[in-house]
This record gives structure tokens, C-alpha cells and sequence, in this order.
């Protein structure tokens, strides 16, 4: 290598060393974010909470029509009694006593044409809230099971859903009783929650209050398969709702 050439080489690495002394020295870590940058974040995501709820409607497929008002008031359905009760009887009443109402023949009695189902609306109560035990006669066959319990003893079933399946039964299968509001069904439950046992046939239909005025439904064409079920007269003899009245 010539002179000349070193002395180049050597003027080339003085510059390059001038430069970088004139820059920072590497160092680790990183270099904090500017303290305003993350008050300006902060800022838009507040502001973007803001409008999602006040614009995003709740994020409901309705909110992406043209036409949606976030402040339209919002339509709640209201469930039948009925409704109500035919939900809680498939769930938990048409195993033993069938989707029909017919029963099962020598084991869970019929609840189509039964009068224990149709009569007095406390009677019947009392079953669904504390059972029933022992023997009992349904459209003049003899049954004895155990009927279990749907109050706080047993399934602990709210009013409104004893309500709904005791009117279910009382209007369904050509039966034309009258409906047992949330209200009587409440009555009956703080009047007989409490007790631990069931009722035996004989005691459910003593000593009931008078009977709450309810209107009955509208006449209903009976199901064909439910003329084998001769219809309970009312007499004397035969008193209100029974282990007809619930499921198993």
C-alpha cells in the first residue's frame, strides 16, 4: 500500500470517527412514550366508549338497519299463562301423565275429564305445592302412588310456574276450568309452603276457603283418543285436583 493511499484511509476513518461522536451512544431499553401521546389515547377510547353506547344499540342486529332508533321503547312480550304452563307440563308432567292427559293405565291417572283437575282451584293448589300420597279414585279406576311434591319441599317451582301448569291442565284436553292466577298461587304458597308432608285423598279436599272467581275458557272440541276416559261427575263423593294434576 502506498503513502498516498494510507494517508486517504487514514482521513476516511477520522471523518467517520467525527460523525460518530456526534451521535447519541447506543444504549438498552427503549425510550418512554411521550406523556401526551397517552393522554390522546386515553382520550379516544373514552370517546369511543361514549358513542358505542350511545350509537351501537346495544350491538342488536336491528342497530345496522337505516330505520333503528336506539330510543325506541322496547315491546316485551308477555307470556300466556297457558303458554307458560304447557312449558313446565312437557318438562316436567308428560312423562308420567302423557302429552295427551290420558295418564298411564294402572300406574299415573288420567287428567282429561278428571274432576279432581276441574273442581276447586285449592284443592288442586295443595297437590302441586305438597304431594299427594296413598290411594285415590280417578274416573272410577283406583290408583296409589306418590305424587311429588312441585313447592319449596320438592322442586321448589316459583307461583307464576305452578300458576301455568295448573291452568294448562285445567284447560287443555276438553277441560273447561278456570285459570289459577299468580296471585292465588302466591296465597296458597304462603299458606301451605311450609308443610313437610303430602296430602292423603281424603284431606286435600277438607276444609277449603271459597274458591277465587277466575272466567273459564272458551269450549274446546275434546281429542279423539280422550273418549275412552269417561268424565268424573261432580258429586259429593269426589272433591277437587289431585295426583292428576302434575308430573312425576
Amino acid at each position: 500500500m502506498s503513502d498516498e493511499q494510507h494517508t486517504k484511509d487514514n482521513d476516511e476513518q477520522e471523518l467517520h470517527d467525527a460523525l460518530m461522536r456526534e451521535q447519541d451512544e447506543p444504549r438498552n431499553g427503549s425510550s418512554p412514550v411521550p406523556i401526551f401521546i397517552l393522554f390522546l389515547f386515553a382520550a379516544l377510547c373514552f370517546w369511543g366508549g361514549v358513542y358505542l353506547i350511545q350509537y351501537g344499540g346495544h350491538f342488536h342486529k336491528d342497530a345496522y338497519t337505516f330505520d333503528y332508533n336506539p330510543y325506541a321503547e322496547v315491546a316485551v312480550v308477555q307470556v300466556s299463562l297457558f303458554d307458560r304452563g304447557a312449558k313446565v307440563y312437557n318438562a316436567q308432567c308428560s312423562a308420567c301423565h302423557q302429552a295427551t292427559g290420558l295418564g298411564i293405565a294402572g300406574a299415573f291417572p288420567p287428567l282429561a275429564g278428571s274432576g279432581w283437575v276441574t273442581d276447586h282451584q285449592e284443592s288442586l293448589a295443595r297437590i302441586l305445592i305438597n304431594g299427594l300420597n296413598g290411594p285415590i279414585e280417578v274416573a272410577g279406576k283406583q290408583y296409589n302412588g306418590n305424587m311429588p311434591a312441585f313447592g319449596p319441599n320438592g322442586l321448589n317451582l316459583k307461583p307464576l310456574e305452578i300458576a301455568g301448569v295448573l291452568t294448562y291442565i285445567r284447560q287443555s284436553w276438553g277441560n273447561q276450568a278456570s285459570e289459577i292466577t299468580e296471585a292465588t298461587m302466591i296465597a296458597y304458597m304462603d299458606q301451605y309452603g311450609s308443610r313437610g308432608t303430602p296430602w292423603t285423598a281424603e284431606e286435600v279436599v277438607l276444609d277449603l276457603s271459597p274458591e277465587p272467581v277466575s272466567a273459564a275458557p272458551a269450549a274446546e272440541p275434546v281429542p279423539a283418543d280422550a273418549s275412552a276416559v269417561e268424565p268424573v261427575a261432580k258429586a259429593p263423593t269426589e272433591a277437587a285436583p289431585t295426583e292428576a294434576a302434575a308430573a312425576h
